[in-house]
């Protein structure tokens, strides 16, 4: 059964040519292994073979610490397990009795219709195909993205975007480089060795006073990107990525 995802999902190429990591990060997938990879104390977990705190955890996403994601997604189907949709689970049957109705079934998922057998086939075609073009708006048989309840294993996020994620984790990496050295690195420092952001950078053209207010402008960025890494690492060992 072929699986299926929300996001999109990483590719790598085959065995004898493997394609740039580029491939990978455009996955939130990605994203998530890494993010998860920051947490001091999911790592612990898995220096410990997968006992303590997050031992649940552990069981599906198994260890980290290894950097190769194409590793990591492969073994035993890890990532499609995790992250994959089930809607080929779902077939067109005939329902005999009320019994075989699913709870879990809603009107945005099935669409249940009585059909007479006394009228003729060309009028029950001609309503069917009416009715399903009404109801089915999605294409191929996969909704389209926001128009369903996700049912993977463990869901992503709406609000996120790829470009954000890796430039988030980007300064939280750099701001961890540098932490506990002296004399201190300020944040303004740390968005500039990334471009943060590049009208922001300071120069030795411009007056005092414009430095000072790009600096400003920069460590107040570095700020923001840094709680909401931190806020994304605590919250990833609990399933969610990226954090609400």
């Amino acid at each position: 059964m072929p699986r299926r995802f929300l996001a999109p999902y990483p590719i790598f190429g085959t065995k004898n040519k493997r394609l740039p990591l580029g491939y990978q990060k455009r996955s939130p997938y990605y994203w998530w292994w890494q993010f998860l990879r920051r947490n001091q104390e999911y790592l612990e977990c898995c220096e410990r073979g997968g006992k303590g705190k997050h031992a649940e955890l552990y069981k599906d996403f198994g260890d980290v610490r290894d950097d190769d994601f194409h590793k990591w997604w492969t073994k035993d189907e890890r990532g499609p397990n995790l992250f994959a949709e089930n809607y080929g689970a779902m077939k067109l049957t005939e329902l005999e009795d009320k019994s075989q109705w699913q709870d879990g079934w809603s009107k945005d998922e099935v669409m249940i219709l009585a059909v007479p057998l006394t009228s003729s086939k060309r009028y029950l075609q001609s309503r069917f195909a009416q009715l399903l073009k009404e109801r089915h708006t999605a294409g191929r048989g996969r909704p389209t993205k926001g128009s369903t309840k996700s049912n993977a294993k463990y869901q992503l996020a709406r609000n996120y975007t790829v470009q954000n994620l890796e430039k988030t984790l980007d300064v939280y990496d750099e701001y961890i480089k540098h932490k506990g050295k002296k004399p201190k690195v300020p944040n303004w420092k740390i968005g500039e060795s990334l471009t943060l952001i590049p009208k922001a950078m300071t120069s030795p053209k411009l007056f005092p006073a414009m430095n000072a207010a790009r600096r400003n402008t920069m460590g107040s960025s570095v700020k923001r990107y840094l709680s909401s890494a931190e806020l994304i690492i605590e919250n990833v060992v609990l399933g969610k990525f990226p954090a609400q």
